[in-house]
């Protein structure tokens, strides 16, 4: 029996590793991609080794084509089939509208939109190549929808590429390939990034963050449902039903 192949970007930690797991312990052979930390992603694939599959560390700076390319022949190197992309990699930062500068700018739309664009599109090419009705599943974020502040280019550019996928839906159905979204709240991956849990919430209904578990259960659930296509699957607790408060917004 020939296993099936998950290719998951950024997928040594956080949510990306939660997923990667996930997707080992339910059979798969896993390539995660990294971009600075070789010793995380080594790491992480001897994680992954441990139940029983094939797993690949290969790294990439998937800000660029040549880098998305890189990665994609890496991959070829070592499988020979592509059943499930996971588009995860990005990066979070943080800037108020009127002091956000180009360098924030390029970096996030580099990664979360151009990456996932020409990651998606390499991945699909791949599939079709091999005649594969495959899955393509992009981690988004709440902030899609969400007004919060200090987040107008990462907010947009979730916006952006969950209305990518949407595209590639539609354009890639006649190959029988699906392609849907995962759209997180705060997730508790332990980066030193995030606010204290119990700080935010107030604005979260079910008073908890999700865990990288749950949005793996939640690609699973995408990927084994084979009449849904260019959907979002929001994991937020409830988040998106509640406004901030006004004086977030400097009113």
């Amino acid at each position: 029996m020939v296993n099936k192949v998950a290719l998951v970007t950024g997928g040594a930690s956080g949510i990306g590793m939660g997923i990667s797991e996930r997707l080992a312990k339910a059979g798969y052979d896993v390539a995660i991609s990294y971009n600075s930390s070789a010793d995380k992603a080594l790491s992480a694939v001897k994680k992954l080794e441990f139940y029983g599959v094939k797993a690949v560390a290969l790294k990439a700076d998937l800000s660029s084509v040549k880098g998305v390319e890189g990665l994609f022949e890496g991959f070829n190197k070592h499988f020979d089939r592509l059943d499930l992309f996971v588009n995860n990699a990005g990066i979070t930062l943080k800037s108020d509208f009127l002091n956000t500068t180009e360098q924030i700018f390029d970096a996030i739309c580099g990664l979360d939109y151009k990456g996932a664009f020409f990651c998606m599109q390499n991945a699909a090419k791949l599939m079709v190549r091999k005649n594969i009705q495959g899955n393509i599943i992009v981690i988004s974020s709440n902030n899609a929808y969400a007004h919060f502040a200090d987040v107008s280019v990462y907010g947009s550019a979730k916006a952006a590429v969950t209305k990518l996928a949407e595209h590639c839906a539609v354009e890639l159905a006649k190959y029988g390939i699906r392609v849907n979204t995962v759209a997180p709240g705060w997730t508790d991956t332990g980066a030193s990034r995030l606010d204290d849990k119990e700080s935010t919430y107030y604005k979260i209904p079910l008073r908890k963050w999700t865990t990288p578990e749950e949005i793996a259960n939640a690609v699973l659930f995408l990927e084994s449902s084979p009449s849904v296509t260019g959907a979002t699957l929001v994991v937020d607790n409830g988040a998106l039903l509640v406004s901030d408060k006004r004086e977030k917004y400097g009113f």
